[in-house]
């Protein structure tokens, strides 16, 4: 086992004061663990991970505790590969607390010649603390598919799930166990989320995938978990996504920015009139009515830019002439590692080539600008370009690309490969509903009597 101690440089106060953490680290294991002692910035050993002695730093006390941890630590590590143990981080952080409280109270751990006080009986580990060192897992955690953490919204969206059954324990008066992963269970959970927090069964089957993920890893770290929760199901309900319409797409690409209505709506409701207030840095500047086109311009352009070719926001901005070869565009997803192989050819609606030529001549090193604010000036688009059905947003380009894509009649598979989606199940969500195309497809393939 390898123990360190930090300083924990990021919470000091305006005094220059901090606490000092333990971290223990073991078979791949990682503990973080408070060690109750504090002191200023300027009397800490970085080297030596441990307090200077200098005047009014008490460095004899605190290093004292410092080292009990340390030797706590070490002795339930090497006790437990003695025994043949390996030690899950909960069992091991409830060993180095006995311990420590022994050595606090003047008591040896591993007394000269002795074989040491045997550990307690292995304890059941709490569920939520248990919950909370998955998380640091996943944040940690490296995908192998792009080689890079898991997106910070992967890692809240767990944490919801996590503070959502934190609630569920509060509100039954009872804590949760992994023994009680049981068909009650689940029945308790659905009708919480459903009935009481008054979420959607969507909502309810995410919670219900990040749980049996949790309950997983629980097993591979040795945790006895009730294998019913296997059975647990994880209901879907599919009401369509947000996606424009084949007309509303054209609508949007033929909106003319530069027209005497749209310039009087500029200075109406974009241009301040009034200085903005100072801030810590000393103001910020107010933009020009030219300064706003542009930005309403680029902003209507990366939505297209969005539909044209399925990305998300952030792999358009990545887009760049190199991934570009003849009628394909290659460029793997920044989330996923996917590389997805898009079509890149104009037709009669989707226009990437026309989109990426009318920005070819100002030197940029991306096939479009970066648009700052976007989300700013995405509803003044809306409002200028008549849309009202459904509310543009960043994400509504790749959901339109794949709808747009399959009543075009386009495999669903070939669609996939441009999206970077590999499950017809998650391809699935991206796709809207046009009651008018389906009406149009049922009339084409309709039987008629002679």
């Amino acid at each position: 086992m390898e123990v360190t101690r930090e300083f924990r440089r990021d919470t000091v106060g305006k005094n220059g004061i901090a606490s000092i953490r333990v971290v223990f680290c073991w078979n791949g294991h990682r503990l973080r663990m408070t060690s109750g002692e504090k002191c200023q910035q300027t009397h800490w050993n970085e080297k030596k991970q441990e307090v200077k002695d200098k005047p009014n730093a008490y460095a004899t006390q605190r290093n004292l505790v410092l080292e009990n941890w340390t030797k706590a630590g070490k002795s339930a590590y090497q006790d437990a590969l003695a025994r043949g143990r390996q030690l899950t981080p909960p069992e091991m952080k409830a060993e180095i607390l006995r311990r420590y409280a022994l050595l606090a109270a003047g008591i040896d751990a591993e007394p000269e010649g002795g074989p040491g006080l045997p550990p307690l009986a292995p304890q059941a580990p709490e569920f939520l603390a248990t919950m909370d060192e998955w998380l640091e897992h996943q944040a940690r955690k490296i995908s192998l598919a792009s080689g890079r953490r898991l997106n910070k919204k992967t890692v809240t969206a767990l944490r919801r799930t996590r503070n959502e059954l934190q609630r569920l324990a509060a509100h039954q008066g009872a804590s949760l166990t992994f023994a009680g992963m049981s068909p009650a269970f689940y029945a308790e959970f659905r009708d919480y989320v459903l009935d009481v927090r008054g979420h959607s069964i969507n909502t309810f089957g995410n919670h219900i995938k990040r749980l049996k993920s949790f309950l997983g890893w629980a097993e591979d770290q040795d945790i006895t978990v009730n294998r019913r929760y296997r059975k647990f199901e994880s209901p879907e309900n599919y009401q369509g996504v947000d996606a424009l319409t084949q007309r509303e797409l054209l609508t949007l690409a033929a909106l003319d920015l530069d027209t005497p209505a749209v310039h009087a709506y500029v200075d109406l409701h974009l241009v301040e009139r009034r200085p903005a207030p100072a801030d810590h840095r000393g103001g910020r500047n107010l933009l020009t009515h030219a300064q706003h086109l542009e930005r309403l311009q680029h902003t209507r352009d990366k939505l297209l830019q969005c539909c044209y070719f399925g990305l998300r926001l952030g792999d358009a901005d990545r887009l760049a002439p190199e991934h570009l070869a003849g009628e394909v565009a290659r460029i793997r997803a920044n989330k996923t590692g996917v590389l997805c192989v898009i079509p890149y050819f104009d037709d009669d609606v989707f226009k990437p080539v026309s989109l990426v030529e009318s920005y070819a001549g100002q030197g940029l090193a991306t096939c479009l600008p970066y648009v700052r604010q976007l989300e700013r000036y995405l509803p003044h688009l809306q409002r200028l370009s008549g849309i009202k059905r459904v509310k543009l947003t960043s994400r509504i380009g790749r959901k339109t690309f794949a709808t747009l894509k399959i009543y075009q009649g386009v495999p669903k598979a070939q669609v996939m490969l441009a999206t970077g989606h590999q499950t017809e199940r998650s391809f699935n969500r991206y796709l809207g509903i046009d009651e008018q195309e389906l009406i149009e497809a049922y009339r084409k393939t309709a039987r008629r009597v002679a």
